[in-house]
This record gives C-alpha cells, structure tokens and sequence, in this order.
C-alpha cells in the first residue's frame, strides 16, 4: 500500500491543531477562563480557514481531510461555544435558554451532515457563496453576548430572553437557505497596487485585533450580520448573470 505524501498530511494537522485547541477552550470554559476559552475557539477558526487555504495550495484534497474537517467543526464551533456561552452566561437562566443552546448544536451536527452529503447547492459559478452561515461565523456569532460581557455590555442582564432569541436566530440562520459570502472558496485577480492596499488593511486588522481584540471581534461579527441583505442581493444578480 502507497503511503500517502508529506503534503498530503499538513492540512489534517492543521485541522488536528484546530480541534485541539478547540477541546481546549472547553476545558478552559470549565475551569472559569472565559477569555482564554474564547480565544482557543477563534485560533480553531484560523485553522479552519488554513487548512481548506492549505489543502488547495498543495492539491492535497481528500475524503479524510473532508470528513476529518467536519468532525472537527462540531466539536470546534458546535460544542465548544455552546459550553462557553452556557458556563460564562447561561447557567442560571433556565430551561429556555438551555433549550436555545440546544437547537444551536443540533442545527451545527446537521448543517455539517447536510455539507457531507452535497457540499453545495449553488452553481459553480456561484461558488462565492454558502448556503446560510457556515458553522465557524455562527460560533462567533453566538458569542457576541461573551465579547460584550468582557468589555462591560451586559444588555441582557434584564432581557434574558432575548439572549436565548438571540441564540436561537443564529441557530436557524445555519440551516437556513441564506446565500453568504464565502471566504473559502473566493478567488480574486489582484493587481500590484491593490494587493498593497489589502496588505495594509491586513495588518491593520493585525494591530487592531491585538490592542482592541473583543471590540474588534464584535464589530466584525455585527458587520457580518449586516452583509447579509448585501450577499443575498448579490447573489441574484450572480444567479440572473450565469443564466445568461
């Protein structure tokens, strides 16, 4: 039997590297270190996001990586921030809010399924999209009340259930059929000059995330959300053209 190549291993650890860190951050929720939590599940987003980068680079895509990929976002942006959000603000709120967090990791084990049996409905043409928010934005989305609570935002404290709401949106918004733009399978043709500007945005972003992290990660979160009308009625346009 031909042993597989070097290549053909880094993106699986990477992906490996992702859920450790994201059975790390469950262990940090328990423990009470909400912060460090919170960032072991933003490191696992960053390899989720490698090792795909990774595995199209080295042309080193394969059934293992594939399911290995998923069984690893269950557990990185299904779990682990379930555990986070219940321990750091959840537990004392009752069985609504349980039951929120509850549909949110059923909905992520079943988008997750649904990406398995048929990875895209869209045409490839469209391949800039996903269909609803893929498991990895809806952690972070989900998390936006822990972000807010670690820069002094306690807006649910006399709104509990809308914490749940909350929640609850987020977890349909994953099986939804909601076209949002993908960054994974996105490919831009970049002049000189504009490479330089994303450079620069780039590392501004760098900087910002490391003096202003939970600020940053709720502003962007939020700025997701409202791409969303912007990805839908981009997408039609995108259907309307390649039916041309």
């Amino acid at each position: 039997m031909k042993k597989p190549a070097i290549r053909n291993l880094i993106p699986n650890l990477v992906t490996i590297s992702g859920l450790c860190f994201g059975i790390t951050s469950m262990r940090f929720a328990l423990e009470g270190q909400y912060q460090a939590s919170l960032i072991c599940i933003l490191i696992a987003a960053v390899c989720d996001l490698l090792d795909g980068m990774m595995a199209s680079l080295l042309k080193a895509h394969s059934e293992l990586g594939a399911q290995l990929d998923s069984l690893a976002d269950f557990v990185n942006f299904g779990i682990a921030p379930s555990l986070l959000l219940y321990m750091c603000l959840m537990s004392d709120m009752g069985l609504i809010s349980w039951l929120s967090l509850l549909l949110y990791i059923v909905f992520s084990c079943l988008r997750l399924a649904l990406f398995n049996i048929n990875n895209s409905d869209l045409a490839p043409k469209l391949n800039i999209f996903f269909k609803g928010v893929p498991t990895p934005a809806g952690a972070i989305l989900i998390l936006i009340p822990v972000t807010h609570s670690f820069i002094g935002f306690d807006w649910w404290t006399n709104y509990q259930n809308l914490l749940a709401f909350y929640t609850l949106t987020i977890a349909f918004l994953l099986i939804s059929n909601i076209p949002t733009y993908s960054l994974k399978n996105s490919s831009f043709q970049l002049e000189r000059a504009q490479s330089f500007r994303i450079l620069i945005l780039f590392f501004t972003l760098v900087l910002l995330l490391i003096n202003f992290l939970w600020i940053v990660i709720s502003v962007l979160a939020i700025a997701y959300l409202l791409s969303m009308p912007f990805s839908i009625n981009s997408f039609r346009k995108s259907k309307k053209s390649s039916l041309i």
